[in-house]
């Protein structure tokens, strides 16, 4: 963490801040929300099925989940991803979200998916205030994200091992550029 995230944490800030000139996220949005791994790969499937630009993974991510992990995820937003910034078609009307990612193999790692305010805010909220901080400020701090994560386990990566057969037409690099935040790399 950066000392001033470490501040932050210590004065029991919400983490995510407005950027200058814009306005803040509603009440809504200063949430953490746990989510099985089920939950989370729907949210994945619908940022990717409404082309929202952040979503993407499919069934490599789906395989590399911890399938019984309870994964965290908050509004985040970018400044140039921030609701309401012009885009081609009209404006952003998601949210840019934050998710901490418990893997197969234990590690944590995060990611970044597009999430609809009435899907994020139907979502259930079960966690203390000060605990939903805390892990927002982790979550925030995680640098190491799903691809890199993926960089990491491609050479034991088989179907024997965690379950994850890549199709015939992809190439193994194929396999990975969307798994976290669907930015190509």
């Amino acid at each position: 963490m950066t000392p001033w995230q470490r501040a932050g944490l210590l004065l029991g800030r919400w983490p995510v801040r407005t950027p200058a000139g814009r306005q803040p996220l509603p009440a809504a949005a200063n949430v953490l929300k746990p989510l099985d791994t089920e939950t989370l790969c729907a949210l994945y499937d619908e940022a990717r099925r409404l082309r929202l630009g952040l979503g993407g993974g499919g069934p490599w991510l789906r395989a590399h989940l911890d399938p019984d992990g309870v994964h965290y995820l908050l509004p985040n937003p970018a400044s140039y991803y921030w609701p309401g910034t012009p885009v081609s078609d009209g404006e952003i009307g998601w949210w840019q979200c934050t998710a901490l990612l418990w893997m197969r193999d234990g590690e944590q790692a995060s990611g970044m998916v597009a999430v609809l305010p009435e899907t994020f805010t139907a979502l259930p909220s079960t966690l203390p205030r000060r605990q939903q901080r805390r892990l927002a400020h982790r979550a925030r701090s995680t640098e190491r994200d799903s691809y890199l994560w993926g960089r990491g386990h491609k050479a034991e990566c088989t179907p024997e091992f965690c379950g994850y057969a890549p199709e015939a037409t992809n190439s193994p690099d194929d396999t990975m550029t969307t798994a976290g935040d669907g930015a190509t790399r």
